[in-house]
This record gives C-alpha cells, sequence and structure tokens, in this order.
C-alpha cells in the first residue's frame, strides 16, 4: 500500500523557522539594494566581520542609522536574543512603528517574518513577509522562508488552498533563480556566503518539491527534495518529505534510506519516519 500524501498534516515548522545568523545579515545586503531615502549612499558600504561568532554583535556592515535615536532604537533591537522570539518580534514592530522608513528596517523584516512562524503565528509572518518584499524585492531568504511555510502548512480543505501552493511555489521558484545571482559582498567570509545560499536554497527547494508532492507529481518532486536534504542535511522534515516522494513513486528502498536519515536526526519525526521506513521495506518485497 502506498503512503497517502493527501493525509499529511504538516505543522512542524523545523526547517523553515532557522535562526537568524550571520547568513542573514548577509543576505540582506543584497536585498532592495541598499539604504532606504534618508541614507547617503557611502553609508550602506560593507564592512564587518559576518562570522557566526560576530553577526549579532556587529553594527559595521550595516548602513548607518540616520540620528542616535534611531541607532539607539535599533541597537535595542538587535540585543533582543534571536531565540526569543517574542521579545524579538515585539522590538522589531516596536522599530518599524518608529521608524517605517529607515534603512535599518531591511534587517528588521526578516526576523519579524521568521518570529511569527515560530509563534505559530504563520498568517502574520507571511503579511509581513509580502510587506519585506514589496519594499526589497531581492529579499531572496525571505521567499524562500514563505515558500517552505506555505507549503508546509498548506491546508486543502482551505477556500484559499490553491493559491496557497501557487504563491509556496512562485517564491520557491524566484528564491532558486535569485539567490544563483548574488554576489559576495565586501567583508563577507566565503563560508558564511555559501552556508547562506546553501541554506536558502534548500529551503526553496523543499517548498517547491512539497508542491509538487501535495499535486501528486511524486517522480517530479522527487529531484527538488533530494536536492533540498543535499543542501540542508540535519532538516529531518526534508528527508521525511523525499520518502513520501519516493514511496509514492513506488522506489521502496529509496524511500527506506531516506526515512531511515529522517529518523536518525533530531526532531519530532522520529517515529513516525521508523515506522514508514518498515512499511517502505515490506512494501518493497512484495
Amino acid at each position: 500500500m502506498k503512503l497517502q500524501t493527501g493525509r499529511m498534516i504538516i505543522f512542524f515548522l523545523a526547517g523553515a523557522t532557522l535562526a537568524l545568523s550571520a547568513c542573514d545579515a548577509i543576505q540582506a545586503q543584497n536585498a532592495g539594494g541598499g539604504a532606504a531615502s534618508g541614507a547617503s549612499s557611502a553609508s550602506s558600504k560593507p564592512g564587518r566581520d559576518t562570522s557566526p561568532t560576530n553577526a549579532e554583535n556587529s553594527l559595521e556592515l550595516l548602513p548607518h542609522p540616520a540620528d542616535k535615536k534611531e541607532e539607539k532604537a535599533f541597537a535595542a533591537f538587535r540585543a533582543v536574543p534571536a531565540a526569543d522570539a517574542a521579545k524579538k518580534v515585539q522590538a522589531g514592530e516596536t522599530f518599524l512603528k518608529s521608524y517605517p522608513k529607515s534603512a535599518m528596517a531591511q534587517f528588521v523584516y526578516p526576523f519579524l517574518v521568521v518570529g511569527y512562524i515560530q509563534l505559530g503565528q504563520v498568517d502574520k509572518g507571511v503579511a509581513i513577509g509580502q510587506q519585506d518584499l514589496a519594499a526589497y524585492p531581492q529579499d531572496y531568504r525571505t521567499m524562500a522562508v514563505l515558500s517552505q511555510t506555505l507549503a508546509r502548512t498548506y491546508n486543502p480543505s482551505a477556500p484559499n488552498a490553491a493559491d496557497t501552493l501557487a504563491k509556496a511555489n512562485d517564491y520557491g521558484k524566484k528564491a532558486i533563480e535569485g539567490i544563483a545571482t548574488l554576489k559576495k559582498p565586501e567583508g563577507a567570509t566565503d563560508e558564511s556566503f555559501t552556508q547562506m545560499k546553501a541554506e536558502t536554497e534548500g529551503m526553496a527547494r523543499c517548498g517547491v518539491g512539497l508542491v509538487l508532492l501535495r499535486q501528486d507529481k511524486f517522480a517530479e518532486a522527487i529531484p527538488e527534495l533530494e536536492k533540498a536534504t543535499t543542501l540542508n542535511p540535519n532538516d529531518q522534515a526534508n528527508f521525511y518529505l523525499l520518502g513520501m516522494a519516493q514511496a509514492n513513486a513506488n522506489r521502496y528502498a529509496d524511500a527506506a534510506a531516506a526515512f531511515g536519515k529522517c529518523a536518525a536526526l533530531p526532531g519530532s519525526l522520529h517515529d513516525i519516519c521508523t515506522s514508514s521506513a518498515a512499511d517502505a521495506k515490506k512494501n518493497g518485497t512484495h
């Protein structure tokens, strides 16, 4: 018996809610073409160390705030740990309310998108993401986050179900195309820039692959999800989804292997991946 993708209800967001780090700071430099109105072009030149250690604690790469009050408000936002999603979101909203046209907004929006998703307020996160992309249409990381999130939280019974899948697919494909065009900013390390690109493309591939999986296009979904597992090898959900696609394509041996890798990773899917691996092996012997 095949695994039925129509019964999948995936509300976990393990991969979509990656903690923002140096990768996001690098990506933000490529979003929207730099500073907003009111800031000089010279102020947006990159120059900080963007290694993971220093990403949260340095301002050199950021456009310089227009005044001391704005600088103080942004510093207060940055001081809130990303792990405290509720406080980070509150601080971000406070900053944007006070300085909606700040050049620093491009660094605040991505935190709000991920923060709201982490808090289970997916609709709010998507809405903020749309605002972000309206202002910074080259924010490919946010596109990837939205693609993966919309695909994973898709409800086939919702009145806008078809539109949700279409958006997930569109965001994912645009992110895949866009991330390939990014240039490493001055001051960014090769390692952190490569990591950012891999994580972003991995999320986008997962979004596109899951859309195909939900449309029962199993053979087409497999290469996208295989790429996602390669780019984000620690995302347990990617291996689960790959196994689902392979099992429904009658590739039971491959599915068993994917489910086995899923079960070996930390996360909430251990039990279902273990049982799915056993089912795939059983089906493969018939």
